[in-house]
Protein backbone atom coordinates (compact mmCIF):
# COMPACT_ATOMS: atom_id res chain seq x y z
CA UNK A 1 0.00 0.00 0.00
CA UNK A 2 1.16 3.34 -0.90
CA UNK A 3 0.66 5.00 2.91
CA UNK A 4 -0.74 3.13 6.17
CA UNK A 5 0.03 1.36 8.74
CA UNK A 6 3.20 -0.04 7.48
CA UNK A 7 4.90 -2.74 5.04
CA UNK A 8 2.88 -5.93 5.35
CA UNK A 9 4.18 -8.51 7.16
CA UNK A 10 6.34 -10.99 5.89
CA UNK A 11 4.49 -14.39 6.40
CA UNK A 12 6.36 -17.60 7.05
CA UNK A 13 4.33 -19.92 4.95
CA UNK A 14 3.81 -23.35 4.66
CA UNK A 15 5.66 -24.77 1.35
CA UNK A 16 2.28 -26.46 -0.19
CA UNK A 17 1.44 -23.01 0.04
CA UNK A 18 5.01 -21.40 -1.47
CA UNK A 19 4.92 -23.86 -3.97
CA UNK A 20 0.87 -23.02 -4.94
CA UNK A 21 2.06 -19.42 -5.10
CA UNK A 22 5.61 -20.11 -7.30
CA UNK A 23 2.68 -22.01 -9.51
CA UNK A 24 0.64 -18.93 -9.67
CA UNK A 25 3.33 -17.00 -10.87
CA UNK A 26 4.44 -18.99 -13.32
CA UNK A 27 0.79 -19.58 -14.94
CA UNK A 28 0.92 -15.63 -15.27
CA UNK A 29 -0.54 -13.85 -17.64
CA UNK A 30 -2.77 -16.27 -18.72
CA UNK A 31 -4.99 -13.82 -20.00
CA UNK A 32 -4.21 -10.40 -21.65
CA UNK A 33 -3.07 -7.67 -18.77
CA UNK A 34 -3.61 -4.42 -19.54
CA UNK A 35 -1.18 -0.96 -18.31
CA UNK A 36 -3.79 1.98 -17.43
CA UNK A 37 -1.61 4.68 -17.67
CA UNK A 38 -3.43 8.29 -16.47
CA UNK A 39 -2.10 10.56 -19.25
CA UNK A 40 -3.04 10.95 -23.20
CA UNK A 41 -0.73 8.96 -25.44
CA UNK A 42 2.61 10.79 -26.51
CA UNK A 43 3.80 12.32 -23.60
CA UNK A 44 7.06 10.92 -21.39
CA UNK A 45 4.68 8.63 -18.95
CA UNK A 46 3.04 6.90 -22.15
CA UNK A 47 6.30 6.52 -24.26
CA UNK A 48 7.56 4.88 -20.80
CA UNK A 49 4.86 2.67 -20.00
CA UNK A 50 4.59 1.51 -24.02
CA UNK A 51 8.09 0.36 -23.85
CA UNK A 52 7.14 -1.50 -20.73
CA UNK A 53 4.44 -3.54 -22.36
CA UNK A 54 6.24 -4.17 -25.59
CA UNK A 55 8.48 -5.76 -23.60
CA UNK A 56 6.94 -7.68 -21.46
CA UNK A 57 5.63 -9.09 -24.16
CA UNK A 58 8.50 -10.04 -25.41
CA UNK A 59 10.03 -11.76 -22.45
CA UNK A 60 6.89 -13.66 -22.08
CA UNK A 61 5.76 -15.15 -25.32
CA UNK A 62 2.06 -15.58 -25.84
CA UNK A 63 1.34 -13.35 -23.18
CA UNK A 64 -0.55 -9.28 -24.46
CA UNK A 65 0.35 -6.38 -22.37
CA UNK A 66 -2.02 -3.63 -24.22
CA UNK A 67 -2.08 0.25 -22.82
CA UNK A 68 -4.94 1.64 -22.01
CA UNK A 69 -4.69 5.62 -21.98
CA UNK A 70 -7.73 7.03 -19.27
CA UNK A 71 -6.26 10.20 -19.28
CA UNK A 72 -8.64 12.80 -16.87
CA UNK A 73 -8.80 14.37 -13.30
CA UNK A 74 -4.98 14.47 -12.78
CA UNK A 75 -4.67 10.91 -13.22
CA UNK A 76 -7.00 10.49 -10.79
CA UNK A 77 -9.63 8.64 -13.04
CA UNK A 78 -7.11 5.85 -13.95
CA UNK A 79 -6.51 5.80 -9.88
CA UNK A 80 -9.65 4.75 -9.46
CA UNK A 81 -10.34 2.77 -12.34
CA UNK A 82 -7.23 0.42 -11.45
CA UNK A 83 -7.89 0.56 -7.37
CA UNK A 84 -11.73 -0.76 -8.42
CA UNK A 85 -10.40 -3.81 -10.76
CA UNK A 86 -10.20 -7.38 -9.94
CA UNK A 87 -6.51 -7.88 -8.18
CA UNK A 88 -6.05 -10.83 -10.46
CA UNK A 89 -3.15 -9.40 -12.32
CA UNK A 90 -4.46 -8.57 -15.04
CA UNK A 91 -4.54 -4.69 -14.57
CA UNK A 92 -1.51 -2.43 -13.95
CA UNK A 93 -1.01 1.38 -13.42
CA UNK A 94 1.81 3.37 -14.42
CA UNK A 95 1.98 6.39 -13.11
CA UNK A 96 3.99 9.53 -11.54
CA UNK A 97 3.53 11.61 -8.11
CA UNK A 98 0.80 13.35 -10.38
CA UNK A 99 -1.49 10.44 -8.66
CA UNK A 100 -0.47 11.19 -5.19
CA UNK A 101 -0.45 15.17 -5.21
CA UNK A 102 -3.69 15.06 -7.03
CA UNK A 103 -5.43 13.17 -4.27
CA UNK A 104 -3.86 15.43 -1.92
CA UNK A 105 -4.94 19.16 -3.76
CA UNK A 106 -8.12 17.63 -4.82
CA UNK A 107 -9.30 16.93 -1.20
CA UNK A 108 -10.53 14.00 -3.34
CA UNK A 109 -12.33 10.94 -2.11
CA UNK A 110 -10.04 9.09 -4.91
CA UNK A 111 -7.56 9.63 -2.04
CA UNK A 112 -8.65 6.40 -0.49
CA UNK A 113 -7.96 4.68 -3.69
CA UNK A 114 -4.57 6.24 -4.57
CA UNK A 115 -3.73 5.11 -1.22
CA UNK A 116 -4.91 1.45 -1.63
CA UNK A 117 -2.41 0.88 -4.37
CA UNK A 118 0.49 -1.91 -4.47
CA UNK A 119 4.16 -0.44 -5.20
CA UNK A 120 5.62 -3.19 -7.66
CA UNK A 121 8.21 -1.45 -9.19
CA UNK A 122 10.29 2.14 -9.44
CA UNK A 123 10.92 2.46 -13.30
CA UNK A 124 12.48 5.69 -13.78
CA UNK A 125 13.57 8.77 -12.03
CA UNK A 126 13.99 12.53 -13.45
CA UNK A 127 14.72 15.78 -12.23
CA UNK A 128 12.75 19.00 -12.69
CA UNK A 129 14.34 22.11 -13.71
CA UNK A 130 14.33 25.63 -13.25
CA UNK A 131 14.49 27.06 -17.16
CA UNK A 132 14.85 30.39 -18.46
CA UNK A 133 15.97 32.59 -21.64
CA UNK A 134 19.35 33.23 -22.47
CA UNK A 135 19.17 36.64 -21.39
CA UNK A 136 18.05 36.27 -18.09
CA UNK A 137 20.37 37.50 -15.60
CA UNK A 138 20.79 34.52 -13.04
CA UNK A 139 22.96 31.98 -13.97
CA UNK A 140 23.72 30.08 -10.65
CA UNK A 141 21.23 29.41 -8.18
CA UNK A 142 22.41 32.01 -5.83
CA UNK A 143 21.59 34.55 -8.16
CA UNK A 144 18.23 32.97 -8.88
CA UNK A 145 17.68 34.04 -5.51
CA UNK A 146 19.10 37.52 -5.18
CA UNK A 147 17.13 38.45 -8.20
CA UNK A 148 13.94 36.91 -6.48
CA UNK A 149 14.63 38.73 -3.46
CA UNK A 150 15.00 42.42 -5.06
CA UNK A 151 11.98 41.97 -7.83
CA UNK A 152 10.12 41.45 -4.00
CA UNK A 153 7.35 38.72 -5.37
CA UNK A 154 7.27 39.57 -8.80
CA UNK A 155 9.13 36.98 -10.35
CA UNK A 156 7.29 35.06 -12.17
CA UNK A 157 7.39 31.31 -13.00
CA UNK A 158 5.53 29.39 -14.95
CA UNK A 159 4.10 25.63 -14.37
CA UNK A 160 2.19 22.62 -15.86
CA UNK A 161 -1.18 23.04 -13.19
CA UNK A 162 -1.79 24.34 -10.49
CA UNK A 163 -0.87 21.37 -7.28
CA UNK A 164 1.64 19.46 -10.41
CA UNK A 165 4.57 18.27 -9.04
CA UNK A 166 6.34 21.05 -10.30
CA UNK A 167 4.09 23.82 -8.40
CA UNK A 168 4.93 22.03 -5.41
CA UNK A 169 8.59 21.88 -6.12
CA UNK A 170 8.77 25.77 -6.84
CA UNK A 171 6.66 26.09 -3.10
CA UNK A 172 8.81 24.27 -1.42
CA UNK A 173 11.95 25.86 -3.09
CA UNK A 174 10.12 29.58 -1.71
CA UNK A 175 9.36 27.84 1.48
CA UNK A 176 13.49 26.99 1.99
CA UNK A 177 14.61 29.74 0.66
CA UNK A 178 12.22 32.36 2.04
CA UNK A 179 12.34 33.97 -1.54
CA UNK A 180 8.51 34.76 -2.78
CA UNK A 181 7.56 34.64 -6.46
CA UNK A 182 4.84 34.21 -8.77
CA UNK A 183 4.04 31.23 -9.85
CA UNK A 184 1.73 31.24 -13.14
CA UNK A 185 -0.12 27.74 -13.97
CA UNK A 186 -0.51 26.61 -17.63
CA UNK A 187 -2.64 23.41 -18.88
CA UNK A 188 0.90 21.64 -19.41
CA UNK A 189 4.26 21.43 -20.07
CA UNK A 190 4.46 22.24 -23.85
CA UNK A 191 1.84 25.57 -22.95
CA UNK A 192 4.41 26.52 -19.87
CA UNK A 193 7.30 26.27 -21.75
CA UNK A 194 5.76 28.08 -24.93
CA UNK A 195 5.04 31.12 -22.56
CA UNK A 196 8.86 30.99 -21.47
CA UNK A 197 9.64 31.46 -25.04
CA UNK A 198 7.63 34.00 -26.01
CA UNK A 199 8.05 36.11 -23.22
CA UNK A 200 5.08 35.42 -21.05
CA UNK A 201 6.96 34.93 -17.72
CA UNK A 202 10.67 35.36 -16.51
CA UNK A 203 11.34 31.57 -16.18
CA UNK A 204 9.67 27.99 -16.08
CA UNK A 205 9.83 24.92 -13.84
CA UNK A 206 9.73 22.10 -15.67
CA UNK A 207 11.35 18.84 -16.76
CA UNK A 208 14.32 18.70 -19.11
CA UNK A 209 12.05 16.02 -21.86
CA UNK A 210 9.43 19.00 -22.57
CA UNK A 211 12.65 21.75 -23.51
CA UNK A 212 14.90 19.51 -24.75
CA UNK A 213 15.39 20.76 -28.17
CA UNK A 214 15.55 24.03 -27.11
CA UNK A 215 17.93 23.55 -24.47
CA UNK A 216 20.56 21.77 -27.05
CA UNK A 217 19.85 24.50 -29.38
CA UNK A 218 20.84 27.24 -26.58
CA UNK A 219 17.54 29.06 -26.69
CA UNK A 220 16.91 28.11 -23.14
CA UNK A 221 18.92 27.43 -20.79
CA UNK A 222 18.73 25.11 -17.26
CA UNK A 223 19.79 26.55 -14.11
CA UNK A 224 19.10 23.65 -12.13
CA UNK A 225 17.84 20.41 -11.47
CA UNK A 226 16.01 19.34 -8.19
CA UNK A 227 17.27 15.90 -8.31
CA UNK A 228 19.69 15.05 -5.43
CA UNK A 229 22.21 14.29 -7.94
CA UNK A 230 23.34 15.87 -11.38
CA UNK A 231 21.15 15.10 -14.37
CA UNK A 232 23.92 12.63 -16.62
CA UNK A 233 22.51 14.59 -19.70
CA UNK A 234 23.28 17.76 -18.49
CA UNK A 235 26.09 17.23 -16.15
CA UNK A 236 27.28 20.96 -16.01
CA UNK A 237 23.71 21.90 -14.74
CA UNK A 238 24.10 21.89 -10.53
CA UNK A 239 21.47 21.16 -8.01
CA UNK A 240 19.54 23.00 -6.20
CA UNK A 241 21.26 21.15 -3.28
CA UNK A 242 24.57 22.38 -3.79
CA UNK A 243 23.16 25.77 -2.78
CA UNK A 244 20.26 25.12 -0.88
CA UNK A 245 21.14 22.25 1.44
CA UNK A 246 18.50 19.51 1.97
CA UNK A 247 16.66 20.37 -1.30
CA UNK A 248 15.44 17.56 -3.36
CA UNK A 249 12.69 16.58 -5.54
CA UNK A 250 12.75 13.73 -7.91
CA UNK A 251 9.93 12.91 -10.30
CA UNK A 252 9.74 9.28 -10.99
CA UNK A 253 7.40 6.94 -12.96
CA UNK A 254 6.46 3.36 -11.83
CA UNK A 255 3.72 0.70 -12.11
CA UNK A 256 1.05 -0.08 -9.02
CA UNK A 257 -1.08 -2.64 -9.09
CA UNK A 258 -4.51 -3.16 -7.02
CA UNK A 259 -4.78 -3.91 -3.69
CA UNK A 260 -4.91 -7.89 -2.95
CA UNK A 261 -3.36 -9.07 -5.96
CA UNK A 262 -0.94 -12.00 -5.59
CA UNK A 263 2.37 -11.34 -4.06
CA UNK A 264 3.47 -14.33 -6.43
CA UNK A 265 2.29 -11.90 -9.16
CA UNK A 266 3.71 -9.19 -8.21
CA UNK A 267 7.35 -10.10 -7.42
CA UNK A 268 7.06 -11.75 -11.32
CA UNK A 269 6.14 -8.33 -12.51
CA UNK A 270 8.60 -7.16 -10.55
CA UNK A 271 11.37 -9.48 -11.34
CA UNK A 272 10.39 -8.99 -15.24
CA UNK A 273 10.83 -5.02 -15.04
CA UNK A 274 13.72 -5.23 -13.10
CA UNK A 275 15.07 -6.82 -16.43
CA UNK A 276 14.02 -5.01 -19.11
CA UNK A 277 15.21 -1.94 -17.33
CA UNK A 278 18.82 -3.32 -17.45
CA UNK A 279 18.75 -3.92 -20.69
CA UNK A 280 21.53 -1.60 -22.96
CA UNK A 281 18.34 -0.73 -25.42
CA UNK A 282 16.29 0.65 -22.50
CA UNK A 283 18.81 2.14 -20.56
CA UNK A 284 19.30 4.08 -24.03
CA UNK A 285 16.04 4.71 -24.70
CA UNK A 286 14.86 5.91 -21.64
CA UNK A 287 17.49 8.40 -20.88
CA UNK A 288 16.49 9.73 -24.87
CA UNK A 289 14.08 11.20 -22.65
CA UNK A 290 16.14 12.83 -19.90
CA UNK A 291 15.16 10.00 -17.41
CA UNK A 292 17.06 7.18 -15.63
CA UNK A 293 16.05 3.68 -15.43
CA UNK A 294 15.70 2.56 -11.83
CA UNK A 295 14.46 -0.97 -11.32
CA UNK A 296 15.45 -2.74 -7.62
CA UNK A 297 12.77 -4.69 -5.51
CA UNK A 298 8.89 -3.60 -5.00
CA UNK A 299 10.26 -2.18 -1.22
CA UNK A 300 12.25 0.10 -2.72
CA UNK A 301 9.19 1.74 -4.34
CA UNK A 302 7.53 1.63 -1.38
CA UNK A 303 9.87 3.32 0.49
CA UNK A 304 9.92 6.31 -2.25
CA UNK A 305 5.80 6.73 -1.98
CA UNK A 306 5.93 6.87 1.50
CA UNK A 307 8.15 9.45 1.61
CA UNK A 308 6.64 11.19 -1.16
CA UNK A 309 3.17 10.96 0.74
CA UNK A 310 4.77 12.39 4.03
CA UNK A 311 6.83 15.43 2.11
CA UNK A 312 3.21 16.15 -0.03
CA UNK A 313 0.85 15.48 2.41
CA UNK A 314 2.62 18.24 4.84
CA UNK A 315 3.26 20.25 2.33
CA UNK A 316 -0.10 21.03 0.81
CA UNK A 317 -1.58 21.40 4.31
CA UNK A 318 0.68 23.93 5.39
CA UNK A 319 0.17 26.06 2.46
CA UNK A 320 -3.25 25.34 1.59
CA UNK A 321 -2.93 24.31 -1.86
CA UNK A 322 -5.86 23.47 -3.33
CA UNK A 323 -6.60 22.95 -7.54
CA UNK A 324 -8.03 25.67 -9.16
Amino acid sequence: MIAGSGRRGLLLAAPAVLAAGGARAQAWPSRPVRVVVGFAPGGANDIMARLLAQKLGERMPGSSFVVENRPGGSTLVAAELVARAAPDGTTFFYTSPSTLISGLVNRSAAVEAVQSLEPVTLAQSSPLALICRPDFPARTVPEFIEVARQRQGQLTVSHPGTGAINHLALVLLMRQTGIEVTPVPYTGNQPSITALLRGEVDVAHDGLFTPRAQLEAGTLRAIAVTSAERSPIYPDVPTFGESVPGYAVGFWGGMLAPRGTPDAILDRMNQELDAILRQPEVIERVRGFGAEPVGGNRARFADVLTADWAKWTALVRDNNIRAE
